[in-house]
């Protein structure tokens, strides 16, 4: 693709009818487009589904996340700590979770089912956490962060039932999006924001697939009320992850509290060279006698709770795992389309709002399509190697029981937890401004 629009060097904020064109409108796709309208950049949104929506129910945020909000749009973080959910229990302000034994200890048995290990705690910067209004396990509906992001968009400036097929570079430089119903648009340049699966990376790193992790996980929303009535007040109102030997569950209070939302992962011990997802769907059908067999010897009472609670499927973990640049030429990835994640840092959508903020502030600072590639270019050399990192550590932050039961697993997690939430975006984004003006700091 050539790297002007146009032969007269158009400024493309000032140009109407070409637009920056976000392929994509879940909570990636829509921060992205709430950062660039404040900053007033021209945008569109091209959808596939006939409507907003968003699969699963909870999300757990940790402050990078909520401080990446806060610098997309002031407003965003307001309507966030509307529907935010926090740990019920005061004591347990800056804890992220509590940790429980989800299976007897087997060497020794010192210790059983359904005991305390240890908590994950924010003992660095708690006190910015509190200076923002939320605490440090923060949890939304997915549903109800989709709507506060709809409620900052203007009216109009998405496209629904838009499938992205592919794009191509006209003669006078704008760049054509061709859709499987057979229409088109223009656009300045294109951000793929559709997902694990994109069509879009298909034109910036047509060899990264998604990869399977040899884990599958089950889900349940539960009713606050049948959590209390199974497992007590304190484990229903507060984040809890309980660890077994190949095996983790989660559970966290959203919906102010009133659901608790459910997840639980089973990993193939199998060798890694013998993993392998043999459906075309990666959500299949699953049965509550298999989620049995697959947690059997657990805590009996969260079993049993989520058994009779679970969705009648499962689905299976993959990873967008490479080296290669986000862009190419002024095309660009972010969110789950550049880096999908494990669940198991709770950062997958974390690191989506990471990006909106840094590439939404890079265009903003772009004077013609020229920049729009060096922004681009910015882009990759701080957020590529961050949110690849962040995959490696989320890959290694299951709480799996192993024979050395939880030995070194603390320190360990509590490691990560501290690299994730204690980068300073601001000085990420004057890192990236300086690779757009050929320096670095």
């Amino acid at each position: 693709m050539a790297n002007t629009i146009g032969t007269n060097g158009t400024p493309f904020r000032k140009h109407p009818t070409l637009p920056i064109a976000i392929v994509g409108g879940g909570l990636g796709g829509l921060a992205l487009a709430i950062g660039l309208v404040k900053h007033g950049i021209n945008v569109k949104i091209f959808e596939a589904a006939p409507a907003f929506s968003e699969i699963g129910a909870g999300v757990a945020f940790g402050i990078n996340s909520i401080r990446a909000l806060q610098l997309i749009d002031p407003r965003l973080l307001e309507g966030y700590k509307k529907h935010a959910t926090f740990n019920a229990d005061p004591s347990r302000a800056d804890s992220f979770y509590t940790l429980l034994w989800g299976m007897e200890e087997r060497e020794g048995g010192m210790h059983k089912a359904g005991d305390h290990a240890f908590r994950v705690d924010d003992v660095w910067q708690f006190e910015r956490t509190q200076e923002m209004g939320v605490k440090t396990r923060s949890c939304i509906h997915r549903a109800r962060l989709l709507e506060e992001l709809i409620a900052l968009l203007p009216q109009g400036i998405t496209t629904f039932g838009k499938r992205f097929d592919t794009a191509r570079e006209l003669p006078d430089g704008s760049l054509e999006l061709q859709f499987t119903d057979g229409t088109t648009a223009l656009a300045s340049a294109i951000v793929g924001c559709d997902g694990i699966k994109s069509h879009v990376r298909g034109l910036v790193c047509p060899r990264v697939q998604p990869k399977y992790v040899g884990e599958v996980a089950y889900r349940a929303v539960v009713p606050k009320v049948h959590v209390e009535a199974a497992l007590g007040t304190d484990l229903a109102s507060n984040g809890h992850m309980y660890a077994g030997y190949g095996t983790y569950i989660i559970t966290y209070p959203i919906e102010n509290g009133e659901l608790i939302n459910v997840v639980g992962v089973k990993h193939d011990a199998r060798p890694q060279e013998e993993w392998e997802w043999a459906h075309s769907e990666w959500t299949v059908p699953a049965t509550k006698e298999e989620f049995a067999h697959a947690f059997e010897g657990w805590y009996a009472p969260l079993v049993q709770l989520f058994g009779k609670h679970m969705l009648p499927t499962k689905w299976a973990l993959h990873v967008v795992q490479h080296d290669e640049p986000y862009y190419k030429d002024r095309v660009c990835l972010l969110g789950d389309a550049a880096h999908a994640t494990v669940p198991h840092l709770g950062a997958g959508a974390g690191m989506a709002m990471e990006d909106a903020y840094i590439l939404s502030s890079l265009i903003a600072s772009a004077n013609d399509a020229k920049d729009i590639e060096r922004a681009f270019c910015a882009y990759d050399a701080v957020r590529r190697p961050r949110t690849q990192q962040c995959i490696r550590r989320s890959l290694r932050g299951s709480p799996r029981l192993t024979d050395d039961g939880l030995d070194g697993f603390k320190k360990s997690i509590e490691e990560s937890f501290r690299w994730l939430w204690l980068e300073d975006l601001e000085k990420q984004l004057d890192m990236a401004k300086s690779v757009m003006s050929d320096r670095w700091p």
